[in-house]
């Protein structure tokens, strides 16, 4: 049977801790900006370095003729930035990448020598410039420190503002009475929610829930890093 339109998409990506490098294409951020000279004037060629030190990966881009760089799919983590251009200072900082992110750092260049290096810290925006999607992110340290009954990882939805979860120990003869998964944001049906497990289509094929789980696979909480709500107006 096809699956009833959409009216929100609501979207979870799951990440397995042991993951993160083999699967780097799908448990993946973005991270873009635009370098400038101190007039504002955009600056092409410069060179932008991201590295993770806690797993070795590194990548490296140059600005364009509008001085725009852009890393796409870098796996989730934290990572140092440096910006280098020949007669402006060295400019380095820090940012963490969280799962589904679009993150977006600009950088205005002082001129001077690129032996002399300007260390940029910033505290997180509370507003993404560059996505208008609204999220939450739960984080490895709330899923590792947060009592759960029957280790479930959807009772750590209750954190999440919109969510009211109806829990899944009775069933009163209907086939969507018993299902895991079953929960509603802001209103929508349950059944209008979308389950993405690592970047992959993780719904059951079912309309009316034959199978008692609006998830494909529901896995176990110890074997996720993060996961990211998602919910947009469709």
């Amino acid at each position: 049977m096809t699956r009833a339109p959409l009216r929100q998409l609501f979207v979870f990506l799951l990440l397995f801790a042991a993951g993160l490098i083999l699967q780097a294409q799908i448990n993946t951020a973005n991270l873009s900006g635009l370098v400038t000279d101190p007039t504002g004037a955009v600056l092409a060629n410069v060179t932008v370095s991201v590295s993770n030190s806690a797993t070795g990966y590194s990548r490296t881009a140059r600005t364009d003729g509008a001085g725009l760089y852009a890393f796409q799919e870098l796996p989730i983590g934290q990572y140092s930035l440096r910006v280098t251009q020949s007669g402006f200072d060295t400019v380095n900082k820090s940012v963490v990448l969280t799962v589904g992110q679009r993150a977006r750092e600009d950088f205005q260049l002082q001129v001077g020598s690129e032996q002399q290096t300007v260390k940029v810290e910033s505290a997180a925006p509370l507003l993404s410039p560059d996505d208008a999607s609204i999220s939450t992110v739960i984080g490895s340290v709330t899923i590792e420190q947060t009592p759960l009954y029957l280790r479930n990882w959807d009772d750590l939805l209750r954190t999440v503002p919109g969510v009211q979860i109806a829990r899944y120990t009775q069933q009163s003869g209907a086939t969507s009475a018993g299902r895991v998964g079953d929960f509603n944001v802001n209103g929508i049906h349950s059944l209008q929610n979308n389950f993405i497990l690592d970047g992959i289509d993780n719904n059951t094929f079912s309309e009316n829930v034959q199978e008692l789980s609006t998830e494909s696979s529901h896995p176990s909480v110890d074997t996720i890093a993060e996961f990211n709500v998602i919910t947009n107006p469709y």
